[in-house]
């Protein structure tokens, strides 16, 4: 065989292969190429574009159950609710589009936009009932949908909130344009996102309840023990005891699972949604106690 015929048939061959190669090796090829710049000592990725990155590529399977709020923390004001009340709850929320119902929170009629209620508020209107201007539509969406398709219909129709529905048309959860962002990018807080206070019980000898936002220095300070001693936090910029225990189990945990963390400490996941962590059981391992000598 020639020398030009044998580099065709290897073109061909190499052609083949590539155009017949399944999306999930090209996806498990760049997560390879990703982990091993990282583990040749080059810090070719900082942890940020290491988070965004991997956010990315395991976008392609996120539903809209993942990035919801459920239906228990969902802000809403009924409809013969007034202007002036409405108002109030935006402001104590901390919250610009809030969903109005009628009946039950089944029954979703719409949403009110703070500069509704700014521009009734400036004519001295508020005493109006919330349900004689609510003009703005909800969107519906199944929990099944993509988080990426969600995204794209939102920024095309200008959507920036729609309600999660259930089989039996009951609503199951609320995904605003953030929420969405989030999965990509992490958490987004503005001025407006009011601080949560951390709280940080010492319990029996042992066991520490800790909300998963609360700094690891808090909890060095309240309950005398220092994680950051026994992993380097700093090198990693781990600052609260939900990145702590994210970092050890390398995902998101299930409530009531228990993580091994360092030194015989173990972590128990009291409460979590699909987004974060929210809170922790810290607890020590026991003291030995010394056998006396024979």
């Amino acid at each position: 065989m020639s020398d030009d015929a044998h580099q065709r048939n290897l073109w061909q061959c190499c052609k083949s292969f590539f155009s017949t190669k399944p999306a999930e090796t090209v996806r498990e090829t760049i997560e390879d190429l990703i982990e091993e710049a990282n583990q040749s000592g080059e810090d070719q990725f900082s942890e940020h574009e290491q988070l965004l990155l991997n956010n990315i590529l395991y976008l392609k399977d996120k539903k809209c159950c993942h990035a919801m709020i459920p239906r228990a923390n969902i802000i809403a004001f009924h409809k013969d609710g007034t202007v002036g009340e409405l108002a109030d709850l935006m402001v104590t929320k901390g919250h610009s589009r809030i969903p109005v119902y009628g009946e039950s929170l089944d029954d979703i009629i719409g949403i009110v936009h703070i500069i509704d209620l700014a521009k009734l508020l400036l004519k001295g209107e508020k005493n109006i009932k919330v349900g004689d201007i609510v003009t703005r539509e909800i969107k519906f969406v199944s929990p099944s949908m993509r988080v990426l398709d969600l995204l794209r219909d939102m920024q095309a129709n200008k959507v920036h909130m729609a309600m999660v529905v259930d089989e039996y048309g009951g609503i199951d959860g609320l995904v605003t344009i953030e929420d969405l962002l989030e999965e990509i990018v992490g958490d987004i807080e503005d001025e407006y996102d009011f601080e949560e206070q951390h709280v940080i019980t010492l319990q029996e000898e042992g066991i520490i309840l800790a909300d998963a936002r609360a700094e690891l220095e808090e909890i060095k300070e309240t309950a005398g023990l220092d994680l950051c001693s026994m992993i380097d936090c700093g090198e990693l910029e781990i600052d609260t005891l939900g990145g702590y225990v994210f970092h050890i189990a390398q995902r998101i945990p299930s409530r009531g699972e228990i993580i091994d963390g360092p030194q015989g400490i173990k972590f128990r996941i009291l409460e979590v949604d699909p987004r974060r962590i929210k809170k922790v059981m810290i607890i020590k391992p026991k003291a030995k106690k010394e056998t006396p000598d024979a």
